[in-house]
């Protein structure tokens, strides 16, 4: 009796250990067989790093007389949610950056509109699908610049904010919809400052959650033909952007169903950096990093691994939510500094084609491409950033979205 009773719990913990390691092993990675140090977690398990490949860590099970089972339904259901279906492109393929013959591209409008937050008329950069048609409902992205720029320095060429979505609309890979480019820096009446990388500047960026969603969208609903509801509306950005499109994508999760923070710089958070100095932070403490109400479909944050203005910022925005159980996708794109196009044309590439309903049907992963071409922006140069940074080589990277199980409620209309 002893005896069996010693093999039940020898073929218990074997069934436990076979049943850790599936999870790696369908995905097409390893097991890992000696670290035990985790380096990123998605809802699949944790995952370690040897010898330069990214591994399954096996999860401890604690195995009693009255559990002799290990259930694998529930990480396997996982996959049915939004983000799960989201496939990651680590760099945009150079295709889909270029101007083609017979593809017909969004068309460019440049308006104002009258802002009762600051009580001036203020410019507008509204881009159009080919052959926008009135009688039909347009979902909307609304996408924000960087500190110190305008809404129009985000139509480079070399960040493909025309191209990419003409050419994905071209082949059928993302839904056709209209982006807003605004200019973010909006002041309360009586509180404009010359611009400077200081908190006094900044408070006018911070205000401009009210001016979006006071004046530009009820704006946008009246004067296009706009599909209405979070499940029709997106926000992304780069750097001061990407920060304030996290934040406003927490603080407004009613309005919003897809998040892109792309190079978020500091601020959500208390925090240091030698340009500012000190960070209030939008939100005090790390614990606060929540959706205020039911998640996005979607929330991306993405930065390169060579980032010298933002550093380490977008990574910590990422270890918070993970802290928080806040689901979200995370990835790095390699050999990227801030200032480098790939670096807000590999996010949008993967963004817009997700936005909207229009995921791919496979599950998560990062696909690496080394033909890639960097080019530098038309940005102002600025010192480095000293931030102590932790570099781990990859050869293959897992997105990171949180350590707990998702609640799948949440995702129920997709």
């Amino acid at each position: 009796m002893r005896i069996n009773s010693i093999l039940a719990v020898v073929a218990v913990t074997l069934a436990a250990k076979v049943s850790a390691e599936c999870f790696a092993k369908r995905l097409g990675y390893s097991c890992c067989t000696t670290t035990k140090e985790v380096v990123s977690i998605d809802p699949n398990g944790k995952w370690g790093i040897e010898n330069g490949h990214i591994c399954g860590i096996e999860e401890k099970l604690n195995v009693s007389s009255s559990e002799g089972k290990v259930s694998i339904e529930k990480r396997e259901s996982i996959w049915k949610t939004y983000m799960n279906k989201v496939k990651i492109t680590e760099f945009c393929p150079p295709e889909f950056l270029e101007r083609k013959d017979g593809v017909e591209y969004p068309a460019i409008e440049n308006i104002s509109y009258y802002s009762t937050t600051t009580q001036s008329e203020r410019p507008l950069v509204v881009v159009l699908p080919p052959n926008y048609n009135e009688k039909k409902k347009y979902p909307v992205v609304y996408i924000l610049h960087g500190i110190m720029t305008d809404g129009s320095f985000m139509l480079q060429e070399g960040f493909g904010t025309v191209t990419i979505p003409g050419n994905l609309f071209h082949k059928h890979m993302a839904k056709e919809f209209i982006m807003v480019l605004p200019n973010q820096y909006a002041p309360a009446p009586g509180t404009e400052v010359e611009p400077n990388l200081n908190e006094e500047y900044f408070a006018g960026y911070n205000n401009f959650i009210n001016d979006l969603v006071n004046d530009i969208m009820p704006y946008m609903k009246k004067h296009y033909s706009i599909a209405t509801g979070k499940k029709n509306t997106a926000i992304c950005g780069y750097s001061f952007g990407g920060r304030n499109s996290l934040y406003i994508g927490l603080k407004r999760p009613d309005l919003f169903g897809y998040v892109g923070s792309f190079s978020p710089a500091p601020g959500i958070l208390p925090g240091d950096d030698v340009f500012t100095g000190h960070h209030n932070g939008l939100f005090k403490e790390e614990k606060d990093v929540v959706f205020a109400g039911k998640p996005p479909y979607l929330t991306m944050i993405s930065c390169g691994t060579n980032d010298t203005v933002v550093g380490t910022f977008p990574k910590s925005y990422h270890e918070a939510l993970t802290h928080n159980n806040q689901q979200h996708i995370w990835y790095e794109m390699t050999g990227l500094d801030h200032a480098d196009d790939a670096a807000i044309n590999s996010p949008y590439y993967n963004f817009f084609s997700s936005i909207f309903g229009q995921v791919n049907k496979k599950g998560n992963k990062v696909i690496k491409d080394k033909t890639r071409k960097v080019v530098k922006t038309k940005t102002k140069k600025i010192n480095k950033v000293q931030i102590n940074t932790k570099k781990v080589k990859v050869t293959k990277t897992k997105k990171i979205v949180n350590e707990k199980k998702i609640d799948e409620s949440k995702y129920k209309d997709y």
